[in-house]
């Protein structure tokens, strides 16, 4: 009989255990008034209990190329499941992946916040409060991030700067940080990308994508986070900044990184981030477990 009882205690803290742990994305679609087309999007909770009033959400941008899969194939699922089946008092959390297009930036497209290409605008104004109104989120600054890795960690660093009353946090991985403007002399550029892994003929054709998003100088700095945090003038407090870089980054993007730390820290910014020497633009895979530690952290002690 005592032997029955330990056994019926042990099945039931494991499904306890497993309920709580073992999580998968949701994936749908909805269509979007703004992009004329419908969007697909997964969103995870860390916890399949009772979902909480406000529950933290992160909305998590995919990198070049790349759509709402990058959640998991990116890993971030399977280490988001192993870091909450590693503390069973991990919070409840939702995030949120979804698509774009494949160079989006998540930005408007040459500035104009009206098309089927002003992701920036279409982010904030109609996707955000449609996942808001769907789901039991949160719907507050304070419990509301931003995240993202590649072209995605850059929009999610740019937008959370220039919108730091929509967002108390940001965190990227491998994020798309350029060293100098785009619209440097090509000669410039073309020196840049012969001393990295990707080349200078892809590495060109990567810049001229870039360029039509941003045509113009303005406009770039406009959306450059090392210029938004530089001339950074809202009143709303800051969000919580994290990222990383390998030191061997496939883009030279370890160069983009130390500009804008060496700008949070002349401006005594506080952030964290992490360089992992020897590694290349695909750290993500495992530096993945860092961002949601951060996260996880930032939903505990949240603002």
């Amino acid at each position: 009989m005592v032997f029955l009882r330990l056994v019926i205690v042990l099945v039931v803290v494991t499904l306890s255990q497993k309920s709580i742990a073992d999580t998968q994305p949701q994936c749908s679609s909805y269509p979007s008034k703004q992009l004329g087309k419908k969007v697909k999007y997964c969103l995870q909770r860390s916890r399949t209990d009772s979902p909480s009033d406000n529950e933290p959400v992160i909305y998590f941008l995919h990198g070049l190329g790349g759509n709402e899969s990058i959640w998991t194939q990116g890993g971030y699922s399977d280490a988001l499941n192993k870091l909450v089946a590693q503390n069973a008092n991990f919070p409840a959390m939702t995030f949120v992946s979804f698509e774009t297009q494949i160079d989006s930036f998540f930005s408007d497209f040459q500035g104009n916040s009206n098309g089927g290409r002003s992701y920036e605008t279409w982010l904030l104004k109609e996707f955000i409060p449609f996942i808001e109104s769907k789901f039991s989120v949160c719907s507050e600054r304070a419990c509301r991030g931003i995240a993202g890795v590649s072209m995605g960690g850059f929009g999610s660093l740019k937008i959370a700067l220039k919108n730091p009353e929509t967002f108390s946090v940001a965190a990227a991985n491998s994020p798309a940080l350029p060293p100098f403007s785009i619209h440097e002399d090509n000669q410039m550029w073309r020196d840049y990308f012969s001393h990295t892994p990707i080349g200078v003929t892809k590495g060109m054709v990567l810049l001229k994508d870039v360029r039509r998003i941003f045509p113009t100088q303005e406009l770039y700095e406009a959306n450059n986070p090392a210029t938004v945090i530089s001339n950074f003038s809202n009143s709303a407090p800051l969000p919580g900044l994290y990222f990383d870089v390998g030191s061997e980054d496939n883009f030279g993007f370890e160069i983009g990184f130390e500009v804008f730390k060496n700008i949070l820290e002349s401006n005594d910014i506080p952030y964290s981030s992490f360089v992992e020497q020897g590694g290349d633009h695909f750290i993500f895979h495992h530096t993945n477990k860092y961002l949601l530690s951060f996260l996880r952290d930032w939903a505990i002690n949240r603002r």
